[in-house]
C-alpha cells in the first residue's frame, strides 16, 4: 500500500488543535479536583488528590511546551554583541542539573550580530541537553571565534567512534524511547528563522562530534 503524503502544514495544524483540545481537558479535571480537595477532609485522601492535581499540572505544562514547537517562527531580531549570546549559553549551562563540564574558550571582540535573543537560548538549551546526555565522558569544548565575516560558535563532544547524523534534526526520530524527536529539530527551525548556519559533522580524527552556528557579523 502506498504511504499517504499529508502536507506538512496539516499535520503542524491538527497537532495544535489536538494538543488545544486535550489541553482542556486537564484544565477540566484540575478544577474537578480543586472541589474534590475542598470535600476531602485532611489525611490520606486529600494527600491523593494534591498529587494528582500536580501531575495534571505537570501534564498540561508538558503540552504546552510541545504545542509551541509545532508553531512557526517568528523571529524579533535585535542588534546585540555577540559576547551576549556567549554569557546566555553559559547562563543556560549553569541552569543545568547535572550540568556537563565545559571548557569555554572565547576569542571574541566587540562583533555584532542581528538575533532574536529568546530563540537562540531555546537553541543553546537543547544543544547542551542533548550534550548532557549523549556525551556524559566530557568536558565539552565551547568556543566562541570570528571566522571571515562571521560569528562562529563552536560545540565539540567527544565520541568513541564516528557518529551518522544524517537523520538527527527529523520529526519524531530518537535513539531515547522518553523523546519525542522534536528538540533538535525545533532549534534548527528556530535556527533557520534567525539567518543562523547550523552543521554538525563527526570527526573521527579528534574523536568528537562539531557543532558549529555561524551568525553574519553587521
Amino acid at each position: 500500500m502506498d504511504e499517504t503524503v499529508i502536507p506538512w502544514s496539516r499535520v503542524t495544524a491538527f497537532m495544535r488543535r489536538h494538543m488545544h483540545d486535550v489541553r482542556n481537558g486537564l484544565n477540566s479535571l484540575d478544577l474537578e479536583m480543586e472541589f474534590l480537595s475542598e470535600l476531602t477532609p485532611e489525611g490520606e485522601a486529600s494527600d491523593s488528590v494534591g498529587r494528582m492535581r500536580r501531575q495534571l499540572r505537570t501534564v498540561a505544562q508538558q503540552l504546552r511546551t510541545l504545542a509551541t514547537q509545532f508553531q512557526d517562527p517568528s523571529p524579533v531580531s535585535v542588534k546585540i554583541p555577540a559576547e551576549v549570546l556567549l554569557k546566555i549559553w553559559r547562563e543556560k549551562h549553569a541552569a543545568l542539573a547535572p550540568a556537563p563540564e565545559i571548557r569555554w574558550v572565547d576569542e571574541l571582540k566587540d562583533e555584532q550580530v542581528n538575533v532574536d535573543v529568546e530563540m537562540m537560548a531555546t537553541v543553546f538549551r537543547e544543544l547542551l541537553t542533548n550534550a548532557t546526555v549523549h556525551s556524559p565522558a566530557g568536558p565539552l569544548t565551547i568556543t566562541a571565534k570570528t571566522r571571515g565575516g562571521d560569528v562562529v560558535f563552536e560545540l565539540r563532544e567527544p565520541k568513541q567512534s564516528e557518529m551518522d547524523v544524517s537523520s538527527w534534526g527529523e520529526p519524531f526520530y530518537s535513539t531515547r524511547r522518553d523523546r519525542y524527536g522534536l528538540g533538535l529539530w525545533t532549534a534548527r527551525r528556530l535556527m533557520e528563522a534567525s539567518g543562523v548556519v547550523f552543521k554538525q559533522h563527526s570527526v573521527p580524527d579528534d574523536g568528537c562530534l562539531v557543532t558549529e552556528l555561524r551568525l553574519p557579523i553587521v
